[in-house]
């Protein structure tokens, strides 16, 4: 089984690694003022993406275990899709909005979500190499393009940024749609609106969406909130590099959901469980050993990496780092429960964050900047794990039972 994490870690690895080189490269193309706008709009595309889509992402790989046919479920939600999208275009009209940032951003979330429906299905299959390799091609195209912008000493207007990362995301789509058709096709159900269960599944995984980015977003939020862009982006940033360690249990979890899902027919829960613990033992330690490497290297690797300003996120680093472990918990349960369709432990542990996170940032914000707004996030992750941890029995001990991990390890 460490074989097929390890596989999965890889690929997750790379994509990460690739989205952080973008990101780095946006710091030295963008003023920190520009980045914090670029930062929020990236947010947005979370937040907007997630009533676009409706949850229907989650429905088609639900509905897929009780049965029916993946290709069939496609066409209601490219056609859900559509509508969705052209009643954006008719908002950003109707309310005279920015069109320069909000044009861009819905261009970007249609082309995400319908690519996110095609590569699912190869991650329902199993199909783990298509998966991690269609999920590069994003990455890949947006350090390409602001790379050779870096190279030849082109510096982007804040909405050239934005445009080109949404003619990016459109091209990416197309690329994964000729993937997929090449092995499988869409069915368009007259139907559409007849299967309650399909959308009210959805607008369970909508909620729990919601809350999951709302846990991080608020942050970006109240940062804005309080005039602060330049902390917006040095929060984004510091974001970015904790989340490196996120790799491992997103790893983890794309390699267990399909099993997850599976339990009862081609799995045993016990077997999948153990499973769980056991790669949730090795980010334990992974993260354990991260925190101690970036205290030694931090500043080096800041210094590399990024102009003076950016400098200052070094212990704000180290404090999110510290937070992750939370997230390795609810990032792995969370799976497990929405696979058993049992919603409601994920939206108390979410919401319990969320309270946490919003209160403590709007007292420690104003007395410590950057440095509060980390400390309210991270002590806001490890909340949301520890709760999750109470709905499943014997996953908190399961996760931090190191002397079960080393004798694995050493017996072998």
């Amino acid at each position: 089984m460490l074989k097929k994490l390890s596989s999965m870690a890889v690929f997750s690895f790379m994509a990460t690694l690739a989205t952080f080189a973008f990101q780095t490269i946006a710091t030295h193309l963008l003023t920190p003022a520009d980045y914090g706008v670029l930062a929020r709009w990236l947010t947005d595309i979370g937040y907007l993406g997630m009533f676009f889509v409706l949850g229907l992402d989650s429905s088609i790989l639900y509905h897929a275990k009780l049965g029916e046919k993946y290709e069939d479920n496609m066409g209601k939600n490219f056609m859900i899709y559509f509508i969705v999208f052209l009643l954006s275009f008719l908002v950003v009209f109707t309310f005279k909005l920015d069109s320069r940032y909000y044009i861009p951003l819905f261009v970007s979330i249609i082309s995400l979500s319908i690519t996110s429906v095609f590569k699912s299905y190869f991650h329902y299959r199993e199909e783990y190499l298509w998966f991690n390799l269609l999920g590069l091609l994003l990455p890949i195209g947006l350090v390409i393009t602001f790379g050779i912008a870096y190279f030849i000493d082109l510096k982007f207007e804040i909405y050239q940024a934005l445009n080109a990362y949404a003619v990016i995301s459109f091209i990416v789509l197309i690329l994964v749609g000729i993937k997929y058709f090449t092995v499988a096709s869409v069915s368009f159900n007259k139907d559409l609106f007849k299967q309650i269960s399909y959308f009210l599944y959805g607008i369970k995984s909508i909620l729990n969406k919601v809350l999951s980015l709302t846990l991080y977003a608020s942050t970006v939020y109240i940062l804005s909130f309080f005039g602060k862009l330049e902390a917006v982006a040095f929060f984004f940033v510091a974001s970015s590099i904790s989340k490196m360690v996120w790799v491992l249990p997103d790893s983890a979890g794309n390699v267990l959901y399909p099993r997850f899902l599976k339990i009862g027919k081609e799995y045993k829960k016990i077997n999948i469980l153990n499973e769980m613990n056991y790669y949730a033992q090795i980010v334990f330690v992974f993260n354990i050993l991260t925190i101690l490497a970036f205290g030694v290297l931090g500043h080096f690797i800041l210094g590399l990496l990024y102009s003076n300003a950016y400098h200052v996120i070094f212990v704000p680093v180290i404090i999110l780092l510290i937070g992750n472990q939370g997230m390795v918990y609810f990032k792995l349960l969370s799976r497990y429960l929405a696979a058993m369709n049992n919603w409601k432990p994920l939206y108390f542990s979410l919401v319990v964050g969320i309270i946490v996170n919003i209160g403590l940032n709007f007292i420690l914000i104003p007395l410590y900047g950057l440095i509060g707004a980390c400390i309210a996030t991270s002590f806001s992750f490890i909340c949301c794990g520890l709760f999750i941890s109470i709905f499943v029995k014997g996953s908190l001990y399961g996760f931090l039972n190191l002397r079960s991990f080393f004798t694995v390890q050493f017996s072998k």
